[in-house]
């Protein structure tokens, strides 16, 4: 009998972000899917944590474990201190879902310590903003260099984040000596195929595959979705203005829609634990299972809507990136969806609707060329 291949999988770090903690469950899945045992790898960046700090994670961690979690959960909302309340449904995700996880690592030594003890047969780098300098905890590991050349090295679906080269000459050098060793690179945006093209001399062919979250069917995220109902309009928005609430609330008053969220905004604001809990992942996938229509900022939304079949507009997000959101738009010919920084709602065709035999003819095909290519690059 074959023993079942090991493959070791580095990403960003899981940062309560709906879309990084899916995107890591749907590449693991598939890959359990196919009868291979996925750890994903969390690397941090090089800061360590003090040891008073570390020692009352881990006393939080053991109450939680053996069931007194909710003597830390009323502590930290009482002194507003602390994140184990705030970030507990993520951790029931990823203890339920994710499953094979790493310790945290916070040196590139401890890395390929703990990889050279479990012997992993395969790598694979992606996806999300996995090669966003400013994102990445270090460009060493995103781009493998703590792995052996005699290992399989894979790329599937990694962002750059934006369309401009970030690097150096020195960090360059190094790219293109890591990707030289490997035997497959895909990207997620085609900005990233452009930039290895006219940044990196290499052989290796390069091609743009989808975000793994799009290789699972709708009908898997229905399972996963809880089971409460919503009804109006999604409104999932990363980062919120007044020229983008101007035009919400436009939208809102003119298709009589009533608006919820899926997101608690007091999670992202350091000052405030009470009540700031984060919504579950389940939470969040029902949110686009019920929706009449989703209105976003976010790439994983836009995903997420196709996936679910939901006619949407996304804002343009500079701070977090164009490039991926402008990639998706064009790879699925929905670039009609977009709404400019500076556009006047009145120019806005809220009524026109998507096209969704085309959209899911488009993304049939695109779904059977990823996962071909994550095939091939396995075996």
């Amino acid at each position: 009998m074959n023993k079942r291949k090991k493959v070791a999988i580095i990403s960003l770090p899981l940062m309560y972000n709906y879309g990084g903690f899916l995107q890591s469950y749907a590449l693991m899945e598939i890959l359990r899917q196919w009868d291979y045992e996925p750890t994903l790898l969390v690397r941090e960046r090089d800061k360590k944590s003090s040891l008073s700090k570390r020692l009352v994670f881990f006393i939080k961690s053991f109450l939680e474990y053996i069931g007194l979690g909710c003597l830390v959960y009323e502590f930290e909302k009482k002194t507003n201190s602390g994140l184990f309340f705030k970030t507990r449904n993520f951790r029931i995700f990823k203890k339920k879902y994710i499953r094979n996880i790493s310790p945290t690592f916070t040196s590139t030594n401890e890395l390929e310590y703990y990889c050279r003890k479990r012997n992993f047969d395969i790598y694979i780098t992606g996806s999300d903003q996995i090669w966003r300098k400013n994102y990445m905890p270090s460009l060493n590991d995103a781009f493998l260099g703590f792995v052996s050349n005699e290992k399989v090295k894979i790329a599937y679906a990694p962002s750059f984040g934006t369309e401009t080269w970030d690097f150096d000459d020195e960090e360059t050098l190094f790219i293109l000596n890591q990707l030289s060793s490997f035997k497959a690179i895909s990207v997620r945006e085609k900005d990233g195929i452009n930039l290895i093209k006219n940044h990196l001399d290499i052989s290796n062919s390069v091609v743009q595959v989808l975000d793994p979250t799009f290789l699972l069917p709708c009908s898997h995220y229905l399972q996963l979705a809880d089971s409460v109902k919503r009804n109006g309009t999604l409104l999932y928005l990363l980062e919120n203005d007044s020229k983008k609430q101007l035009i919400i609330d436009y939208f809102s008053k003119t298709y009589s829609q009533s608006l919820y969220s899926v997101i608690n905004s007091e999670t992202n604001l350091n000052n405030s634990i009470r009540e700031a809990q984060g919504y579950p992942v389940e939470c969040w996938l029902a949110g686009f299972r019920d929706a009449n229509y989703v209105i976003t900022d976010s790439f994983h939304a836009i995903v997420f809507s196709i996936i679910f079949q939901k006619p949407f507009w996304v804002f343009e997000n500079p701070l977090r990136g164009n490039s991926r959101i402008y990639g998706v738009l064009d790879l699925f010919n929905l670039t009609n969806r977009l709404i400019s920084c500076n556009q006047d709602y009145h120019s806005i065709n809220w009524t026109e609707n998507i096209d969704w035999e085309k959209v899911n003819s488009r993304k049939e095909e695109l779904v059977h060329f990823s996962t071909l290519f994550l095939k091939k690059s396995l075996t």
